[in-house]
């Protein structure tokens, strides 16, 4: 593409998004993207650092010749360019895991893709090719590829994407660690089309179901056992363009353990007409990932509405409201706006209690146990809650899996005031959320996405059953006061089988 020809693609998206949401919203955006840059700028020193050497791969090759697990990688292939799968099918012959078989299915109408494999063929008895009759469509071509699968695990592989030399090692590393996992995915990033260049590492959680949700953050590398995907059913053509997510979800429902290696892995080829580089070249494919979460919540029997959000990919999920009327909490939220929520106390079943944000921030429970439904904490005295605060954190918290409820919490200064932190993410260039302004995203959208987290925030709502058990494993005798600090109340709760939810929708603003 040319310089100009790329300039002009970026205005006319950039007028199309101030058109729709305003220009200060723009310019938050890609202010957040230049700071994101600037923060990540010696990633590509970094991940040399991390390749193995020499000798490191040797050790992996001898280790690899011990093991029987067999990986089949899955490539729908339709013309591809000839550099790009060049580059996709030699990134695999380097992998210094040797057990493995690239099954492509080429849905070309060309001869292309054939032409350029025919050298690979020859040499190497692994790769396994199949020119089908015509373009069956991304779902239906992967289908194809699965069934020619013969490995225990097959993982997804784009036709222009690029595997690092230790990726399947890695994974069968895990698998000898986890022999309960049934699902396996990795870190991964972006690299120009000329390979040049990597750039925007994305840096994982452990399985996160809440944020698979909002967002297919699993994506690539994504590795399952064989029985597992046909089980599911393989890949479904009329989620085409986020066919991925929805396979991820079929999987993941089914397995008995998802295991998450968090080590760049996998490179995502960003060129002109790839969604990771222009979001708008593929709008059909954000609408069939709405669907995908739809789908996804009406087999686990879960009663939400699902929306876009202004960033293509990610999205909103509204659960239903159940326990509560949602004119007894609006009249309750209207109550909040003229008063603090000190003279809201115990009004439609909620307690609130206030706790110091000093201090190591100890929360302090009176020892009787609970008779109210929910029970507020928070260390906001004069708050204004944003639309819908309460009934967002009801909904949450009302379900069954979920123990506490988080708020969004902004201080006097307009700045989040408090970390948004999940388990298993290895982020050597983060930057904590604390402190970001107002309408800033976070990390790839992390302060603005409802996600599973490892710590509560500066409020948050929980249930009087889960209230109850806390108080009672933690009373001593004697003692008309239990205390615990948010890090041991927040591992405690999770200890005890219960999600702690973030939900970025119940927005909380400090007054001054």
């Amino acid at each position: 593409m040319g310089r100009g020809k790329k300039i002009c693609g970026l205005m006319g998206r950039g007028m199309r998004y101030v058109r729709t949401y305003g220009g200060a919203r723009l310019y938050r955006k890609i202010r957040e993207r230049r700071l994101q840059n600037r923060t990540e700028r010696h990633y590509p020193r970094w991940l040399l650092g991390k390749q193995p050497g020499k000798e490191e791969k040797r050790a992996q090759r001898e280790w690899g010749r011990e093991q029987k697990t067999k990986f089949s990688i899955l490539v729908p292939a339709y013309e591809t360019p000839p550099e790009f799968l060049r580059q996709m099918v030699e990134s695999v012959c380097s992998q210094t895991y040797e057990n493995w078989e690239l099954c492509i299915a080429d849905g070309s109408l060309s001869g292309q893709v054939e032409e350029v494999l025919k050298p690979y063929l020859k040499k190497d008895s692994r790769i396994r090719y199949e020119r089908l009759k015509e373009n069956l469509g991304i779902s239906r071509n992967t289908n194809a590829a699965l069934s020619m699968a013969s490995g225990e695990y097959v993982g997804l592989l784009d036709h222009d994407d690029i595997l690092f030399p230790q990726a399947l090692y890695q994974i069968a590393k895990a698998v000898e660690a986890h022999p309960r996992a049934e699902c396996f995915y990795t870190d991964e990033d972006k690299v120009s089309f000329d390979r040049k260049q990597h750039f925007q590492p994305h840096f994982k959680p452990d399985f996160n179901l809440e944020l698979l949700r909002s967002n297919n953050y699993i994506c690539h590398f994504f590795v399952a056992k064989r029985a597992l995907a046909q089980k599911a059913g393989g890949f479904r053509e009329e989620f085409d363009g986020a066919q991925d997510h929805d396979f991820i979800f079929r999987c993941v429902e089914g397995a008995r353990e998802v295991v998450h290696i968090p080590e760049i892995l996998y490179s995502w080829r960003c060129h002109a007409s790839s969604t990771a580089s222009d979001p708008e070249s593929k709008l059909y494919a954000y609408e069939a990932g709405k669907r995908a979460v739809e789908a996804h919540l009406k087999r686990q029997g879960v009663e939400a509405k699902v929306f876009h959000t202004a960033n293509y990919g990610f999205y909103r999920v509204r659960y239903r409201l159940r326990s509560c009327a949602a004119s007894e909490l609006e009249a309750w939220e209207k109550g909040l706006l003229r008063k603090s929520f000190e003279k809201c106390n115990g009004q439609n079943g909620i307690k609130v209690v206030y706790y110091g944000k000093i201090c190591n921030k100890i929360v302090i429970f009176p020892q009787k146990t609970a008779t109210d439904k929910y029970i507020l904490f928070t260390c906001v005295k004069k708050g204004r809650p944003g639309k819908d605060f309460l009934r967002e954190l009801v909904s949450v918290c009302e379900r069954q899996e979920t123990g506490i409820a988080c708020a969004r919490v902004y201080g006097a200064d307009g700045r989040l005031s408090h970390p948004v932190e999940m388990e298993g993410v290895h982020n050597p260039f983060f930057q904590t959320m604390e402190g970001l302004k107002e309408g800033y995203l976070g990390y790839f959208h992390r302060a603005c996405l409802q996600q599973e987290t490892a710590r509560v925030t500066d409020c948050f709502l929980m249930r009087g059953e889960v209230y109850a058990r806390l108080v009672g494993e933690n009373r001593k005798d004697g003692e008309e006061l239990v205390s615990l600090s948010l890090e041991r109340l927040s591992a405690q709760v999770r200890r005890m089988g219960y999600r702690i939810v973030y939900n970025p929708w119940a927005v909380l603003y400090e007054r001054k």
